[in-house]
């Protein structure tokens, strides 16, 4: 093995261990909660949408609750599958482009898409974006892989369809990746436009072959699917445009999403430009869906990495034919400060304030397995404890801190189908006795802590977590 394959594999292991490290030392996240608890009681049997809220379509459920049906509720091996989804998401691409542009691409793409700072900051959590990130890194690895594209045109439209149909299913907003795939097949392709006709009707096809899912949800929870799907988000989206240049300016700093960008328009200078047609509109139109006035955050943007990345590679190994050295400095830019955007965030927050580590759930969860019995239901703000400990929560709080963020802006006949609370309902039913106990600690709202004072009593305090029994719950 030649200096430059064993400098390459050094570096692809630094990032795949950068990766693999954050299954135990990433703070948690506070959608993470609900994704643990809302999967293991699907997992137990519960319907999403029909008997707790989901804000999104079924399939980072399905497939959480899948890995919980053979792991159990457990916060680390989610986010190990997700690690391995992740390289195996990125050996697909890197064996696809090694074999449509050649080694130096290959490296350079996957150097993109696994040392990106939103990447590795968001494909490892119990999020959507695993899922998502994956089945839309395998379309266009489908789409590049070797071979004439016009006598396989047919057959990859259909695969790459369903591959696509599969990333909407988990986030909504890349539909807007069929429109692009269309225009590369339409580009790319020579054929008769008969055929290239034939071809994108195979893509539609394809991309509603997971219909059916769908219709099962949508049968089970009536009015409640497309509340969950589209209705939650909508109401943030009448928030106004906040969000909107501040997502746009978030790529920016650190730059490595913009050396990215610029790097996958490099590919534009090749003679085999064309094929990349797909993986750089579905990277355009991803960035600007989720530049939509009043929804944007900077961790939505990590879906448009793994089509711009391939492209990007591209435009590497064409910078490389010309400068190498301006090519390593390039994607050496890119990878040190994307790396490097994880590690200091964990180090501004802990100077901040005290962060909180799957270690210290876990000691949560196993204090509230200890104190309840299974059938006893408890109110905690970030749901994850209660699923790693088996247990119910208060109804109405299976997505933690968005119950509230969301019910605030219905009727009260609204949250009552659509199983959400406000703060003053949560008030009435903790006074009530509707939850025996209390664990106050993640995202738990300062509003609340008047009535755990009144109808609770303090029983144990451990690693930052409070747990509470009802005074007449004896």
């Amino acid at each position: 093995m030649n200096a430059k394959k064993i400098a390459a594999a050094a570096v692809l292991a630094v990032l795949l261990v950068l990766a693999v490290a954050q299954i135990w030392y990433r703070p948690v996240d506070r959608d993470e909660g609900f994704w643990l608890y809302t999967s293991w009681r699907f997992a137990e049997g519960a319907l999403p949408y029909r008997d707790f809220a989901l804000p999104h379509l079924p399939l980072a459920s399905l497939y959480y609750a899948g890995a919980i049906k053979i792991f159990g509720p457990s916060l680390y091996a989610l986010r190990g599958l997700n690690v391995a989804l992740f390289a195996l998401s990125a050996a697909f691409l890197a064996v696809a482009v090694a074999r449509r542009f050649g080694g130096p691409a290959s490296f350079f793409a996957i150097v993109f898409f696994a040392s990106s700072s939103l990447t590795l900051t968001w494909l490892v959590p119990v999020k959507t974006y695993a899922p998502a990130a994956a089945a839309l890194t395998f379309a266009v690895a489908a789409w590049l892989w070797p071979g004439d594209i016009d006598k396989t045109v047919l057959r990859r439209a259909l695969v790459i369809g369903a591959l696509l149909g599969a990333a909407t299913l988990a986030r909504l907003t890349l539909i807007v990746t069929l429109p692009a795939a269309a225009f590369g097949i339409w580009l790319s392709s020579s054929s008769q436009p008969g055929r290239r006709t034939a071809a994108v009707g195979a893509l539609c096809v394809g991309f509603l072959a997971l219909t059916p899912v769908i219709v099962y949800f949508r049968a089970a929870a009536a009015d409640a699917f497309a509340f969950n799907v589209w209705g939650i988000h909508k109401l943030f989206l009448e928030g106004g445009a906040t969000g909107r240049w501040a997502a746009a300016l978030s790529l920016l700093l650190p730059p490595d999403p913009a050396i990215l960008v610029v790097t996958a328009f490099l590919a534009l200078r090749t003679a085999r430009r064309k094929i990349l047609a797909f993986p750089l509109a579905a990277g355009i139109l991803i960035v600007l869906a989720n530049l939509v006035p009043g929804s944007s955050q900077r961790q939505y943007f990590v879906l448009a990495v793994p089509p711009l990345a391939a492209a990007a590679g591209v435009g590497a190994a064409w910078l490389w034919r010309r400068k190498k050295a301006v090519a390593v400095a390039v994607v050496a830019a890119a990878a040190v400060l994307g790396a490097a955007r994880p590690a200091a965030k964990v180090a501004f927050d802990r100077a901040r304030k005290e962060l909180v580590g799957p270690a210290e759930v876990y000691a949560a969860a196993r204090l509230l397995a200890e104190r309840t019995q299974p059938d006893e239901v408890t109110y905690t703000a970030w749901p994850g404890y209660a699923a790693l400990a088996r247990r119910r929560v208060l109804p109405g709080w299976e997505l933690g801190y968005f119950t509230h963020r969301v019910g605030e802006r219905l009727s009260a006949a609204e949250r009552r189908r659509y199983h959400l609370m406000t703060y003053e309902e949560t008030a009435e039913a903790l006074a009530a006795g509707g939850a025996r106990f209390a664990l106050d600690g993640l995202d738990t709202p300062e509003v609340l802590e008047p009535t755990l004072a009144e109808y609770f009593e303090k029983t144990t305090y451990r690693r930052g977590v409070t747990f509470w029994r009802y005074k007449t719950g004896e």
